[in-house]
This record gives structure tokens, C-alpha cells and sequence, in this order.
């Protein structure tokens, strides 16, 4: 029984909490990496309705959230582009 009466179902949950994007991230680099965001997206513009923007908020968030980490960074004008790769799961 949890707070608020009734069994806890993380069936119901997860899917509002556990982002499509982030997950196809993730899944994206098990197998190929390290990527660029604007990599990843060419990839997955096929398969999810995603822009690039938001394909580099996710990725940053993972960074982030220790999930990925940065593999290098090459300079691009004044940005860096960023290349991910998953971090070590501890």
C-alpha cells in the first residue's frame, strides 16, 4: 500500500516520466558512438517526431545526469561541437 491509497503501478508511471527522445538516445549509442547531437538526430528523424533542438537538450540532460559523457569536443566557429558516448554505469 502507498500514500494516497492503492497499490503503487510503475506500469502508469514510467511512461510519463521516461522521455521517447531519451531512450532512443541511449539506445542509439549502445550501439555506435561516440555521436554529435546533430548525428543522433539524423539517425532518428525517421523513426520519432524530434527536432534537432531538442535533440540536444536531451542529450545534454543526460550529460547532465551522468548518462553520457562528453567523448571530445571539436571547435566550430564560436560553439563546440560536442561528441557523446554513454558514461560507465556504476
Amino acid at each position: 500500500m502507498t500514500p494516497g491509497g492503492g497499490e503503487f503501478r510503475w506500469e502508469l508511471v514510467v511512461p510519463r516520466v521516461v522521455h521517447p527522445t531519451k531512450v532512443t538516445i541511449i539506445e542509439l549509442l549502445r550501439e555506435r558512438s561516440p555521436l554529435t547531437a546533430t548525428e543522433m538526430y539524423t539517425v532518428m528523424k525517421d523513426e520519432i517526431e524530434v527536432t534537432v533542438g531538442q535533440v540536444h537538450y536531451h542529450a545534454a540532460t543526460l550529460l547532465k545526469g551522468g548518462v553520457l559523457k562528453l567523448a571530445r569536443g571539436n571547435p566550430r566557429g564560436a560553439a563546440t561541437e560536442k561528441f557523446y558516448e554513454l558514461a560507465p554505469q556504476e
